[in-house]
């Protein structure tokens, strides 16, 4: 799952849909789908004019944290000068926090399921592999960058609310 930035308000144009547009048109019987790439693909989407921003969410919640936003709760929004005035806060105080390591955890760390199948007993190991990747403060600032660009572009295009979710 992941987080996006975006300036809700924004105008949005109709831009035709890429996939549909690919592989069918050299089926001259269609695929089955009236030449869109899914039954339920109106042909287009519809694209934003303001950039957007878009971090995981763990990422999304450490930045929010960062900024003085609870970040149990992954939406919400605020005006673009708050924002900014966030980020400068943000840029100036101690983010050592939000530095960690990378770490990988081998599968089978979540224990032995044991099955019966008449008078044969077998044991399988149970729970995926797991990778969390590292963050740096450059990551950080790399994060909080994109944030700030989104809140300029939204001040000088006369927009003063950002969303995200």
């Amino acid at each position: 799952m992941s987080v996006t930035f975006t300036v809700s308000n924004a105008p949005r144009t109709e831009v035709p849909c890429p996939y549909c547009q690919e592989e069918w048109v050299d089926y001259p019987e269609g695929n089955g789908r009236g030449g869109k790439c899914d039954h339920f693909c109106p042909g287009f989407y519809w694209e934003s004019a303001s950039p957007r921003v878009n971090y995981a969410n763990g990422n999304a919640a450490a930045i929010l944290r960062l900024l003085g936003f609870r970040e149990e709760v992954l939406c919400g929004s605020c005006s673009a000068a708050d924002l900014r005035q966030r980020i400068l806060r943000a840029r100036n105080a101690d983010r050592s926090a939000l530095v960690r390591e990378a770490e990988f955890t081998p599968g089978g760390h979540a224990g032995v399921k044991v099955s019966r199948e008449g008078n044969v007993l077998s044991a399988q190991r149970m729970g995926a592999a797991l990778y969390d990747g590292a963050n740096t403060d450059a990551d950080t600032l790399r994060r909080i960058a994109g944030l700030e660009n989104l809140a300029l572009w939204a001040q000088e295009n006369g927009y003063s609310e950002i969303t995200w979710g």
